[in-house]
């Protein structure tokens, strides 16, 4: 009743920061506005107890020891709507939560985790409601954390080297086979997402059948679900001409990508968080969290403008806690040397050394195409971070080799080799592990 809730607000209140009944000093609230009252429901909180909040001026604290996530044990009564509960820590908000049954005191996670210590937790009561029909009132039975789901910290990632010679001719089906192959191995490898060096094509037709080959290869990817992003290779432009020619003037053909972006779009991707033109891929991000960590993978046209790699600098430096991995076309050599040439481009890959894989402490791979075999290399950035970097091109016109890169973030470790599943060929001169790396947790 209105009438039992105006007493007990008086009684409270002389009473500011103190337990109300002397027959409920084992609640571990402490009640501002509200009241300690016996426990309705199933189950029954382990003090026999739960603190009342019936008034927006209503707030419980407590004191909860431990690390993890927050779980507020509470049941409501429901009048035009559930109670509404704000949680704060130590002072600061975290969430609200609506409470959902007036039996079961179901806990409702709110907020991220918390490190190991002492929280204190505020709870207040946002949405009071009376009708003299029905009273809408919060009963809370207990706060505890609950700790991390455990994390399985191995997965795995794929990086697919130049396929320019597998789209050449309607029989070669070493593409397909390469996506059928890592659309059946995402469980037996934790497979969590793909990325591609470049050059998926070789030229441009009329009919734009290599583009229609690539597209339909791929799309197993995307029936699975399996993200995926495409870096793009100066045969991906229409600086390549027929058989692979180079077409004068290259350098503004370079940039020319509107076919390519016709047929691989950032909505193909499903995961891609951000371009540097709108409609565009030859610039964009994808973020994921796997191994219990967050990554971002950032594709960088070749060769980049400054103006796109001031865009990238912007990315990196707006997601701090990601650990970032880079794919562009042309960084190594093929003697594992970082390129000193802009090609028919802007930069040169020590300029995108210079201003963003070695400026920034969360970079902490990169992976390129174009030239040579496989190589790969390890950088130290400015912040002292160390870059592994990894080139895999091949121009195979036999088989269908593709990089694979598992991660232990629990060892802090990286292992990687190359197979081509065409040939159920294994590269042993290839194979690479680093422990160490330092990831962003």
């Amino acid at each position: 009743m209105r009438i039992t809730r105006a007493v007990l607000a008086m009684v409270v209140v002389l009473s500011v920061g103190v337990p109300a009944g002397a027959a409920h000093a084992a609640s571990p609230f402490t009640v501002v506005n509200g009241s300690i009252q016996a426990a309705t429901g199933t189950p029954r909180p382990s003090s026999g107890t739960h603190a009342t909040l019936w008034h927006n001026a209503s707030y419980a604290t407590i004191d909860v020891r431990g690390a993890g996530q927050l779980v507020v044990g509470a049941i409501g009564d429901h009048c035009d709507g559930w109670p509404t509960l704000r949680v704060k820590v130590g002072g600061d908000p975290i969430g609200e939560v609506t409470i959902s049954s007036a039996t079961e005191y179901g806990g409702y996670p709110v907020g991220g985790e918390l490190p190991e210590g002492l929280h204190h937790v505020r709870i207040e009561l946002v949405n009071d409601r009376y009708t003299g029909v029905c009273d809408r009132n919060a009963h809370l039975g207990y706060v505890r954390t609950q700790p991390p789901p455990s994390v399985d910290p191995r997965f795995t990632f794929a990086v697919v080297p130049d396929t320019q010679e597998e789209v050449l001719s309607a029989g070669d089906t070493r593409l397909r086979q390469r996506v059928d192959w890592l659309v059946a191995q995402r469980t037996p490898l934790d497979l969590r997402f793909v990325t591609h060096s470049g050059d998926v094509v070789n030229y441009d037709t009329p009919n734009h059948v290599q583009y229609e080959r690539a597209r339909a290869a791929l799309r197993p990817l995307e029936t699975a679900g399996m993200p995926y992003t495409l870096a793009v290779g100066n045969h991906d432009t229409q600086a390549a001409g027929p058989n692979g020619e180079l077409r004068s003037p290259a350098g503004q053909l370079l940039r020319d990508t509107a076919v390519f972006n016709r047929y691989f779009t950032t909505r193909r991707f499903g995961e891609v968080g951000g371009q540097f033109e709108a409609g565009k891929v030859d610039n964009a991000f994808a973020t994921y969290v796997a191994g219990g960590v967050r990554w971002l993978v950032l594709s960088l046209e070749l060769w980049p403008r400054r103006a796109a790699v001031a865009w990238a600098q912007s990315v990196v430096a707006a997601h701090p806690q990601h650990n970032v991995v880079v794919v562009t076309h042309h960084y190594l050599e093929s003697d594992g040397a970082i390129g000193q040439s802009a090609g028919y481009g802007s930069t040169s890959p020590q300029y995108l050394f210079d201003n963003l894989v070695g400026r920034y402490p969360n970079v902490r791979f990169v992976f390129s195409g174009h030239t040579g075999t496989a190589a790969s290399r390890v950088d130290t950035g400015v912040h002292g971070n160390q870059i592994y970097s990894f080139l895999q091109a091949f121009h195979s016109r036999r088989t269908n080799p593709v990089r694979l890169v598992e991660i232990d973030t629990a060892a802090d470790s990286l292992r990687t080799w190359i197979y081509a599943p065409h040939t159920d060929e294994e590269f042993p001169a290839h194979q690479r592990t680093y422990v160490g790396l330092d990831l962003i947790r």
